[in-house]
């Protein structure tokens, strides 16, 4: 499951979200879900195109990340 840590930095909040290999999950873009940084469908009650953004983790971890 995706680990999210939270800081605040320089005055602003951000997020950092560790994933599992293979693991997906699909970002809020619309600033209206009650899961943020987490997309809840909340961009369906949008006006607009918003939607949110999938990010994958590869099935592996790459042999260039771990040098």
């Amino acid at each position: 499951m995706a680990k999210v840590t939270t800081e605040e930095r320089d005055g602003r909040v951000r997020n950092t979200i560790e994933l599992e290999p293979g693991e997906q999950v699909w970002l809020c873009r619309c600033w209206k879900s009650s899961r943020f940084p987490f997309c809840d469908g909340s961009h369906k009650q949008v006006e607009g195109k918003v939607a949110p953004v999938g990010v994958k983790a590869p099935a592996q971890p790459s042999e260039r990340a771990a040098s």
